[in-house]
């Protein structure tokens, strides 16, 4: 059938690597990653934890937070832990769900008067420096917690301290020298008296460019390694805007008691209005969905499949094949208690929002 994509489709797009931040340290906004996975719950009530990363010092945070908190509390979680003391980044990369995300960027707005842009990662290699922090989270945590990993929240900040002074590989050095200029101190260097050199101003402004400018050539010539290494074995994107393209079925929460497999593999077609970034190849694209679907709007070129016009003759009464609408989908806020008996299925209370 000409109007549906091929079963095989080879992985389109080449990697882009991320646009290395420019400007000096204390100028400019920070550009944030954020990712965040369940752990036990604390006797605080939490139990996620909301890793930040910055894209140019990949100095971190670990924010614990609640894992279903509403996008509200995460807006609180962030401003709390990371603008207070950073400032406004101007661009947050997220790899949860677009909905979530396009409502935890409502509340910046609301709550601080933000006017930020968003961007969805919606694909798993753009968000890959959070999920390697993570990573490392979880190691050194493991080595830190109790055995019965109820201190989790009191050892965050020992794990953010030894992640943020180890030599990072992308910028050769440790992500708190690159932040505050100089390597972290320890307890002899109170003892050992400090030389008039050493604090004054110009030598230390002098050193912050220099590891600026050292971050900087070590990111690019370590973006530049990788993408060129990704780049084997993948095809241009061949999207542009204003094509009409098929989008994967998954990407759509459906309405409960509707069943996937019943439904199409692919869902539109529905054209393309823009890509995301400043390329005009992409690789992310922002498409002219529906307006009863509570999606948000960027998809990855690997979400997508271009769409062959037919003779109108040749298919009648075809039309667009457009995912249910979401009119009885309720959204569950807080889930409140959970009971089972023997071999039943789990029952929920749950809060609706």
């Amino acid at each position: 059938m000409r109007g549906l994509p091929t079963l095989q489709i080879p992985e389109p797009s080449s990697v882009r690597r991320v646009a290395t931040v420019t400007g000096s340290l204390a100028a400019k906004g920070s550009d944030c990653h954020g990712h965040y996975r369940p752990v036990p719950k604390h006797k605080t009530g939490v139990d996620g934890i909301l890793t930040v990363v910055d894209r140019l010092t990949k100095f971190a945070m670990f924010l614990p937070c609640r894992y279903h908190a509403k996008a509200l509390e995460l807006a609180e979680v962030l401003y709390a832990g990371w603008i207070r003391t950073k400032g406004y980044p101007k661009e947050i990369v997220y790899d949860g769900d677009t909905q979530l995300m396009f409502d935890f960027w409502l509340a910046l707005i609301k709550r601080w008067g933000s006017s930020l842009k968003p961007s969805s990662a919606r694909h798993p290699q753009t968000d890959g420096q959070t999920e390697r922090a993570y990573q490392t989270t979880q190691v050194l945590l493991c080595t830190l917690i109790r055995p019965d990993q109820k201190d989790w929240v009191e050892r965050l900040p020992n794990v953010e301290l030894a992640y943020n002074s180890s030599i990072h590989p992308a910028i050769g050095m440790s992500p708190f020298e690159l932040e505050h200029g100089s390597p972290i101190t320890s307890s002899l260097d109170t003892i050992i008296p400090r030389t008039a050199e050493s604090d004054n101003q110009l030598l230390f402004l002098r050193q912050m460019q220099e590891l600026l400018v050292k971050a900087r050539d070590q990111m690019a010539k370590m973006q530049q390694r990788m993408s060129q290494q990704a780049n084997r074995q993948r095809l241009p994107c061949p999207f542009r805007a204003g094509d009409l393209v098929w989008v994967s079925a998954p990407e759509f929460s459906l309405e409960q008691d509707i069943s996937p497999k019943l439904l199409p593999k692919w869902m539109g077609p529905w054209p393309i209005v823009a890509p995301v970034w400043d390329a005009p190849e992409g690789p992310s694209f922002i498409i002219q969905a529906p307006a009863h679907l509570p999606v948000y709007p960027v998809f990855h070129c690997s979400k997508f499949a271009l769409y062959t016009p037919t003779e109108h003759d040749d298919f009648p009464g075809r039309r667009s094949q457009d995912p249910p609408s979401m009119d009885g989908f309720q959204e569950v806020g807080d889930i409140i208690s959970q009971r089972r008996y023997g071999n039943r299925t789990t029952e929920y209370l749950v809060h609706f929002a």
